[in-house]
């Protein structure tokens, strides 16, 4: 009887295990407010696979994503802090780069909701997860990232909270990244162009290891993903 509850036991593991994981992957689909739907074809990479253009843009097996739901300060945004600014874009980037770098788990991508996203129509969007983490959820609950307006009743909690807790962007002042997109700046703020245009109809961000080659004297900047969008450059992604 003791070996026939011992077999019982060790046949019930592994589906208790398969049960968690799908238990775990349902909460992270449904992190958006959106029910998880198992049809969806789910990008899986390594964390440290990932390539981080901005704090909501990233590159998965030469493929260019937004993450849905979320909008970063842009590379080269700066915020300001007890009278100092910081460059929040970079910090945003950067956490994001942190997430994927340390992630104990791979990383689950799947579609994101494209017309409620707030994003330019350029890339697909994604909505990704580490384990239980919503990785956008991550970003707005640590002030790195303002949420999408509309697209999740939970990151609007999320950002509100991080606001009274005066977290990460919230600790001082800063230009919502679409008003800075606009060319709205804080007082005293020397904003940087951080991608370059590299003249054949492509652009590269700083965070990316080409950068380098194409950063001349004479390389035309180009100061967010979102301008490089609008003037219908494509981001040069690596090569398979």
């Amino acid at each position: 009887m003791k070996h026939l509850s011992r077999l019982i036991l060790i046949l019930a593991v592994p589906a208790l295990f398969a049960l968690t994981v799908h238990i775990q992957s349902n909460q992270v689909h449904a992190a958006s407010g959106d029910k998880a739907n198992p049809d969806q074809s789910v990008i899986q990479a390594e964390g440290r696979d990932i390539q981080v253009i901005d704090g909501d843009t990233i590159i998965i097996d030469s493929k260019v994503f937004d993450i849905a739901g979320l909008d970063a300060p842009e590379l080269g945004q700066q915020c300001l802090h007890n009278d100092s600014f910081h460059d929040c874009g970079m910090s945003a980037a950067m956490q994001l780069r942190k997430y994927f770098a340390m992630a104990p788990f791979a990383v689950n991508c799947w579609p994101g909701d494209q017309e409620r996203a707030g994003k330019a129509d350029k890339f697909p969007v994604v909505e990704c997860g580490i384990g239980e983490r919503d990785v956008a959820a991550a970003m707005i609950t640590d002030g790195e990232a303002l949420p999408i307006p509309g697209y999740s009743h939970r990151y609007d909690q999320l950002s509100a909270e991080a606001a009274n807790a005066e977290i990460g962007l919230f600790g001082g002042s800063m230009t919502k990244p679409a008003e800075w997109r606009r060319g709205d700046r804080l007082n005293g703020e020397s904003g940087q162009c951080l991608y370059i245009n590299d003249g054949h109809g492509n652009y590269v961000g700083i965070l990316d290891p080409r950068f380098a080659q194409f950063d001349t004297t004479d390389a035309k900047k180009v100061c967010s993903d979102e301008e490089a969008r609008e003037m219908d450059l494509n981001y040069l992604a690596p090569t398979p």
